[in-house]
């Protein structure tokens, strides 16, 4: 009859539950055959009743199979709905199929009483265990008991849910109990949503403002936003009490919007007083771009303020990357696109950090708190610290370290090459009205000057302990990590020096060798001189002058010779002051071995340009470039294919006229032949400098014996040159008046003069002209001619010479006539001779002169006026 009756009440499904009487066929899952969700409240309320009214006391589970999407993509959808199906049938025997309920996927609830509640569990996770033969999946189970707060059966659902979400990164089958501090937790967060648009509105939202400082200049080059909660009734919320809440109810986004208004209207208040901005940055969540699209909400917000989007920084965590790392690739490609800059935000916290870094650029890296934890507990976090500095470097993001709280550890972190600094050592997180009060009274830290950034962003990324910066060389490996070869940065203007940041080596080095020079502190050059030399201190004013590489090397008081590299960094572009870096190479004792080798090649390469050390089997070079001060030569550069380099040069660098012959001229054959058969390859041609044509000669020769390299020089004969060429135009000039002195016969004198320069020199003069002592050449010609005249012109024509013979009259003549020509007496052994001086304009290889004659003329009884109309 029982069996009968059950016929009538049920038949079997697919799965093989039987479902219950028809009007309920809708309230069941298709896949398990179990209620669905809201069937399953109903039948749990009415069950409840019936377990309080026996005494017996209620619990609700929620059942959740770990790694379910790993699985199905193994084993195949399949294989998973198997799964799912075989697990329902676990709880069906256990607790009965209308006491359980699918919710979705792989989660899954049932209720029944505390009694024997654990005995259960535990034969349903030992059961589960051997599911598809043993091929099954952890199960993770939230439990509450009715006898913490009677609630309705779905917030009892949703408390189990969240015991057992907490534990979501164990992958290991257990059950987890909701208690009373996990009740509070839900009545807070309970709280939180209920109030959420209420704080919104009447402003119990406060925004708080750590700042991040400059490591190069000890400035506020940027702030992090962080969101308070300061509640009428419960007082000051902690982040921790309301962000998780909000993210898992994704409203998140209200909050961080929310911030981001406030972050605005602080700045457009601080550019009304005056006060430089710095980018503020604010923290996005996952939950962010799940809710709408918050890159556009961003966008527009900030457009509308109109501030810049440059000062608005988002920063992202590591975990929220990993979460959906295609989607966030995307979304950090389109801040960027707008021009926001994108933060890693506690970077180092996770697992898949450095597989995000691969495949996308963040402008900056900030390493999470712990590495500053680890600091004290030796070496191996601070190696680590220094080689992830070097990493982010490498990949261009500046970096920033949380958690800073001891000067030792802000000292390490630069000298480390960390570019910011952010810590209780320097300010803790601080609301708007603070940060204008301390502004008020001057006792704020101080915002950088945008436009200086750059020039400290170049400063402060330089690694004290990575040589690698300077240039690649040096064989030289060290025991000790941080016993490493002194470094240091310095900062120079026209007039003084300071050293700005030193490694522990460098200041050691300093200490020992050079104790008068202070660190830290600005002192003019002669100062540096005194402590150092001329030599250093010439080549540090190099380093900033031309920017460029350069080899020194100076004496200690104690007769010690220091080698060291110097590299330009970077110049600020408000104060003019130059950024440049120093590595000391070696110290040796030279004291003993007279001149050597190193002194001699130094003071022989001071009449170079440049010189070039050349292997001409792989056509190999290094360049090396003179100081002004010739006292020590600079690398330019090294490279490849030395002579196809060198005709390519040619193109820019040599005068047109010459780049021919010198293409033809300077091959690898030509110079190794000269040298095989000569010893040495010259060549003389015209460089441009500063687009002059300038004289300069090259000479070549074997470096060594082994003779596997050549070497180079490029000296400047300019000078020599055109000394040379001028006395070969003389002597031409010389031949060519005496030749027109000769075939005219009355000719007493015969002048060049520059129109320009008024340079004169004068050609031919007889023995008659020669004794009243004129100049044989000089300046100003005619400024000279008219106060001499007293002396050698005739008494009755000194005021007529006086007004014609000017520069201008006789320019005008020539240019009217072709010609100028005046006639006077010249007192010859005290007699008055008449002479007539002519002057004209010729076309001469370096321009224009005026040639200018005085001859005899026959005896006259009046003067003609001159020619000079």
């Amino acid at each position: 009859m029982k069996k009968c009756q059950n016929e009538k009440m049920v038949k079997e499904n697919r799965n093989g539950f039987s479902l219950a009487q028809p009007e309920h066929a809708n309230d069941y899952d298709y896949l398990t055959g179990l209620p669905n969700m809201s069937y399953f409240y109903e039948l749990a309320t009415a069950d409840k009743e019936r377990f309080l009214k026996r005494g017996e006391r209620p619990v609700l589970m929620f059942f959740d199979l770990n790694g379910m999407k790993f699985f199905n993509n193994r084993f195949g959808y399949e294989k998973g709905d198997i799964l799912l199906k075989e697990f329902s049938q676990v709880l069906a025997r256990h607790f009965g199929k209308d006491k359980c309920c699918r919710f979705a996927q792989d989660h899954f609830a049932a209720y029944s009483v505390e009694e024997g509640l654990e005995e259960t569990l535990c034969e349903i996770l030992e059961e589960t265990g051997r599911l598809n033969g043993g091929n099954s999946l952890p199960v993770r189970i939230g439990i509450y008991r009715d006898a913490i707060d009677s609630v309705h059966v779905a917030t009892a659902c949703d408390r189990a849910k969240y015991v057992c979400d907490l534990n979501r990164d164990t992958y290991e089958s257990a059950f987890y109990y909701f208690d009373d501090e996990l009740l509070a937790q839900a009545q807070n967060r309970q709280y939180i949503l209920d109030h959420l648009d209420r704080a919104i509105e009447e402003n119990w939202i406060h925004v708080y403002y750590q700042p991040i400082v400059r490591a190069a200049n000890g400035r506020v080059c940027d702030e992090e936003a962080l969101a308070r909660w300061i509640d009428p009734q419960k007082g000051v919320l902690s982040p921790a009490m309301f962000i998780p809440v909000l993210e898992n109810a994704k409203l998140i986004y209200r909050l961080d919007l929310c911030v981001l208004d406030k972050i605005l209207a602080k700045m457009k208040y601080q550019q009304k007083v005056g006060m430089y901005l710095v980018p503020t940055s604010i923290n996005i969540s996952r939950a962010d771009f799940d809710s709408c699209d918050i890159v556009e909400e961003i966008r527009e917000r900030v457009d509308a303020s109109g501030i810049s989007r440059k000062n608005i920084t988002i920063e992202i965590t590591e975990s929220t990357v990993g979460s959906n790392f295609s989607f966030i690739k995307e979304q950090v490609r389109r801040f960027h696109e707008l021009g926001f800059s994108v933060w890693m935000d506690d970077f180092g916290s996770g697992y898949s950090s450095l597989d995000v870094l691969q495949d996308i650029h963040f402008d900056l890296i900030k390493f999470d708190m712990r590495f500053m934890q680890q600091f004290d507990k030796g070496d191996k976090s601070r190696i680590i610290l220094t080689e992830l500095m070097k990493m982010a470097i490498g990949l261009g993001s500046d970096t920033v370290t949380e958690g800073v709280e001891t000067k030792e550890q802000a000292e390490f972190l630069k000298e480390i090459g960390c570019t910011k600094l952010q810590g209780y050592y320097y300010c803790r997180p601080i609301p708007m009205e603070e940060i204008m009060r301390r502004y008020e009274q001057g006792e704020q830290i101080g915002f950088e000057n945008p436009d200086e950034t750059d020039y400290y962003a170049a400063i402060g990324r330089i690694n004290l302990y990575d040589q690698s910066i300077m240039g690649k060389g040096g064989e030289e490996r060290f025991k000790h990590y941080f016993n490493t070869i002194p470094m240091a940065i310095y900062e120079i203007d026209e007039e003084n020096f300071m050293i700005t940041r030193s490694n522990r080596s460098y200041r050691e080095f300093i200490q020992r060798y050079y104790s008068s020079l202070p660190l830290g502190t600005t002192v003019p050059f002669s100062v540096l001189q005194a402590a150092v030399g001329l030599r250093f201190t010439e080549s540090v004013k190099q380093c900033k002058e031309h920017g460029k590489r350069i080899f020194v090397s100076t004496e200690t008081a104690s007769g010690l010779t220091v080698h060291c590299l110097l590299r330009h960094i970077a110049i600020n572009p408000v104060t003019g002051i130059a950024a440049c870096a120093e590595v000391i190479i070696g110290v040796t004792d030279e004291s003993d071995r007279g001149v050597t080798y190193s002194r001699i090649a130094q003071a022989l390469s001071v009449d170079y340009i440049n010189l070039y050390y050349v292997d001409p089997d792989t056509e190999e070079f290094t360049e090396y470039a003179s100081a002004p001060t010739q006292e020590s030569m600079s690398l330019e550069r090294r490279g490849r294919d030395f002579f196809a380099a060198s005709r390519k040069d040619a193109l820019q660098f040599i005068y047109e006229k010459d780049r021919d012959y010198f293409i033809r001229s300077f091959s690898k054959e030509n110079v190794l032949q000269a040298i095989a058969e000569r010893g040495a390859f010259t060549l003389s041609y015209r460089l441009l400098v500063e687009g002059k044509p300038t004289y300069v000669n090259m000479k070549a020769v074997r470096m060594d014996a082994r003779k596997s390299h050549i070497i180079i020089g490029v000296n400047n004969v300019d000078k020599h040159m055109k000394q040379k060429a001028v006395l070969d135009r003389l002597r031409e000039e010389q031949i060519t008046y005496s030749r027109i002195s000769a075939l005219a016969g009355n000719f007493i004198c015969v002048y060049t003069v520059d129109p320009v320069t008024d340079r004169y020199a004068e050609y031919s003069a007889n023995r008659d002209y020669e004794v009243l002592g004129l100049a044989k050449e000089g300046e100003d010609f005619f400024v000279k001619a008219r106060k001499y005249a007293d002396k050698v012109i005739f008494a009755d024509d000194l005021p007529e010479f006086r007004e014609k013979f000017t520069k201008d009259n006789v320019m005008q003549a020539i240019e009217k006539n072709g010609l100028f020509i005046l006639q006077y007496h010249l007192m010859i052994e005290d007699e008055p001779v008449p002479v007539n001086v002519r002057a004209a304009m010729v076309d001469e290889r370096d321009g224009k002169r005026l040639i200018i004659g005085v001859n005899k003329a026959e005896a006259y009884t009046h003067r003609p006026h001159p020619v000079t109309d």
